[in-house]
């Protein structure tokens, strides 16, 4: 397995789109309206694959303090358990510790906190309905 940066337009990135519709929109009508948000071109996209077949997807956008916002990760459900997410989640916290951020944030699937809480991630606020997707998320928060 390879983690990669990938750039809009790469067959990496499409395959990384393609995980993102299938995985976190399936079931809302035009997808693309929140894959490509006014976010998507100013972020950095990071996939993980192998034998050229994206496993898992992440993106990073820094806001205008230099915090990082980590969103959209999914993981391919036969590639889960084998520390693709993993291996995404610490490429993007990189980058954000190379970029002298001070905090990440992220708005987590409740079914994925405990994996962020792992990472040292900790919940602020309530969880809440996704009004894009309909799914229970909470915010969380990472100090460098």
């Amino acid at each position: 397995m390879n983690v990669r940066e990938v750039h809009i337009g790469e067959e990496l990135y499409e395959q990384g789109v393609h995980i993102r519709r299938d995985y976190l929109f399936n079931a809302i009508e035009n997808p693309n309206q929140y894959i490509q948000d006014p976010w998507e071109e100013k972020s950095t996209h990071v996939v993980v694959e192998s034998n050229s077949l994206v496993l898992g997807v992440g993106r990073l956008t820094f806001d205008e303090e230099g915090n990082g916002i980590v969103s959209q990760m999914a993981v391919r459900p036969q590639s889960r358990g084998k520390n693709v997410g993993y291996l995404i989640l610490e490429h993007l916290v990189k980058l954000c510790v190379f970029n002298s951020s001070k905090k990440i944030y992220i708005s987590a699937h409740e079914s994925a906190i405990g994996f962020y809480e792992k990472f040292g991630f900790n919940t602020i606020g309530a969880k809440f309905t996704s009004p894009k997707t309909g799914i229970v998320h909470v915010s969380m928060v990472l100090g460098l």
